[in-house]
């Protein structure tokens, strides 16, 4: 089973988006896809005036695993909650994250006890979780394609910050998302919907 979990709101595009991460209720484990925030930065907040919302401590407290679909801060910003776990994330997205200048902030990324787990491609996380490259967002985006009791769906992150907009198919990740035609959650819409082609 698949859940959202409101875990930031920011100021984008002249409007508050919500910030979701989702839960996969795996037999191995809870599964968390994206961390959200837990705090916030002046930088931040100047810029994006962030919300953080806090997932309970009896969601983390029984999170096996961590996938990041990418590492900017509202996204990976609760990671530090994590030490020890598992956090699964293309190669190129943690190199991306480390490298280049103003990409997320350093120290949520690199703090005591991160313990990533980096894939080149397509990777069987646990039986019935699946990454798959969506670049688009950024060069490392992943999105995680689930099997559940009623079917395949995909957990998309930011490969759209709206059904609308993946409709478009503007991107190499969008046309993925797009071709495999299964119920989609995005990072800032609380519900699934299967994408259609605008």
């Amino acid at each position: 089973m698949i859940q959202a979990h409101l875990a930031a709101t920011v100021e984008a595009y002249g409007s508050t988006l919500p910030v979701f991460v989702h839960t996969i209720d795996h037999p191995d484990g809870l599964v968390l896809v994206d961390t959200g925030m837990i705090d916030s930065l002046p930088e931040l907040d100047e810029e994006w005036g962030p919300t953080p919302h806090l997932l309970p401590d009896e969601i983390v407290d029984r999170v096996a695993l961590v996938i990041n679909t990418h590492l900017h801060f509202d996204h990976c910003g609760g990671n530090r909650r994590f030490p020890g776990v598992p956090i699964h994330v293309q190669a190129l997205e943690l190199a991306d994250a480390r490298s280049e200048e103003d990409y997320t902030v350093p120290a949520w990324i690199d703090f005591a006890g991160a313990t990533y787990a980096e894939h080149d491609g397509e990777a069987e996380v646990l039986p019935g979780v699946r990454l798959l490259p969506t670049p688009g967002h950024t060069r490392g985006h992943q999105s995680v394609l689930v099997e559940t009791d009623e079917g395949p769906q995909l957990l998309g992150g930011d490969v759209a910050y709206s059904f609308r907009e993946l409709g478009e198919g503007a991107t190499e990740g969008q046309q993925r998302v797009l071709d495999l035609a299964v119920p989609t959650w995005l990072a800032h819409v609380e519900r699934p919907h299967v994408p259609r082609r605008s």
